[in-house]
């Protein structure tokens, strides 16, 4: 399924006097990238969060910030085990301690804990962290829906031009060999000469573009395979796009006639939008 790279969720969860919101956003990114933020998660709880995001996400920018805050009358108590911590350094070190006061303590980061906001239950993060975070891949799966829907009118609109020039092309050959054969004639060689002839064939063959419109039409059939695959990738789809690119810059490059042009740059027109699109996809 394709799914978007840029996609936003915002949802809260009340537990017990204590609301713990989650905001997850995403940007598009080559690889992936998780910034996470939280003011009472451990590494543990972390670490376990970011190996779920990387088995369902692969690719852009996430920033997660996931925090708790108490709805009732906070009770803060000092932190001990930090007390301990930092007595046992200063007592270690030169510092006179004997006149220390809990103003000089005051203001150390997590000197104080607030024990409802401590005391949020792990299982119940967990759950709504991954609440939330289906919430965020259903966001981004409806952004793919509409990308898909985007690049399945377009390679419709290719398809049609596709078989327009291959008409124009195959109505144009006899004129085409007669245009040679005018222009080897106005620089005073013979049409009947065998070094014409071979020439005019030549020239024929340089122009044909038979090969190039027949693996244009495959990569445009490997498009869309890719577009309603389970497992759609944006670096694959970028890649196809890239070689039609490269097959219709040579159909422009060998075409003479004014219809001929116009279908292959119509053609070009709609795979230079999709590549734009495409760097939206995860």
């Amino acid at each position: 399924m394709l799914k978007s790279m840029t996609a936003y969720v915002s949802i809260s969860h009340i537990h017990k006097g204590c609301s713990v919101s989650c905001d997850i956003k995403s940007v598009n990114g080559k690889s992936l990238d998780i910034n996470f933020k939280s003011n009472f998660i451990l590494p543990k709880a972390e670490l376990a969060i970011r190996e779920l995001i990387s088995k369902k996400v692969h690719r852009g920018n996430i920033e997660i910030n996931l925090n708790a805050e108490t709805i009732a009358q906070p009770s803060f108590v000092l932190n001990k085990k930090l007390i301990k911590e930092i007595k046992e350094e200063l007592n270690k070190s030169d510092l006179d301690i004997k006149n220390l006061s809990f103003s000089d303590i005051k203001d150390i980061p997590n000197i104080f804990i607030d024990p409802k906001k401590s005391a949020f239950p792990e299982n119940i993060v967990k759950k709504f962290f991954k609440e939330t975070f289906k919430a965020f891949i259903e966001n981004k799966e409806i952004e793919g829906e509409k990308i898909k829907k985007t690049f399945i009118d377009r390679v419709k609109k290719i398809h049609k031009n596709l078989t327009s020039l291959a008409n124009e092309v195959d109505k144009n050959k006899l004129k085409r060999k007669k245009n040679i054969l005018n222009k080897l004639n106005s620089v005073s060689l013979e049409v009947s000469d065998d070094s014409a002839s071979d020439e005019a064939v030549n020239q024929i063959i340089k122009s044909d573009i038979s090969e190039e419109i027949d693996r244009l039409d495959f990569h445009k059939s490997s498009l869309s395979e890719e577009l309603v695959s389970k497992r759609a990738k944006g670096k694959k789809i970028d890649f196809i796009l890239l070689e039609m690119l490269r097959e219709v810059n040579t159909i422009l490059a060998k075409v003479t006639f004014s219809k001929e042009k116009k279908y292959a740059l119509d053609i070009k027109i709609y795979i230079e939008e999709m590549r734009e699109q495409v760097s939206n996809v995860e």
